[in-house]
């Protein structure tokens, strides 16, 4: 994953991997508290669809000559955010949940498809977003469910 293409490729097989296993899940198994932590799977989406929404502005930045980053910002510690990203999406239904991470995943793909394809590889900025935010991100929330529900 070094290219634009290939990172754009490994974001769409990650989301297809993962929404394989969000297939198998209904409405009621969505919303079990307990799921993935001390979560719902709903409440996951919620926790990824705000770190999608976040790095997408950061990326926003970054193609407008911004750092990702405002000063003052520190991503460096997820648990600081997770809890409010899912507070902030307030009571949502399963399926609900799953649009908002679906859309809020294309507005990513989008804001990484304008970056200029100089910024683009191992190691650099936005690959490491990439991966933070995607391609890792939605293989260890996949291993999650399928440890709960069985994979």
């Amino acid at each position: 994953m070094t290219d634009r293409a290939a990172t754009l490729g490994a974001m769409h097989n990650a989301k297809t991997e993962f929404e394989s296993r969000l297939d198998r899940i209904d409405e009621a198994h969505g919303s079990w508290e307990g799921a993935v932590g001390e979560w719902s799977v709903t409440q996951l989406l919620q926790h990824m669809h705000g770190w999608l929404t976040e790095m997408t502005t950061a990326v926003e930045r970054m193609n407008a000559g911004q750092r990702p980053t405002p000063d003052g910002v520190d991503y460096s510690d997820p648990n600081d955010w997770n809890p409010g990203f899912v507070a902030e999406r307030g009571e949502q239904t399963y399926e609900q949940a799953r649009a908002a991470f679906a859309d809020a995943h294309e507005a990513f793909v989008g804001a990484v498809g304008q970056v200029d394809a100089a910024r683009f590889g191992e190691g650099k900025t936005i690959n490491r977003m990439v991966e933070g935010v995607v391609t890792h991100h939605y293989a260890e929330h996949a291993e999650d469910i399928d440890s709960f529900f069985g994979g």
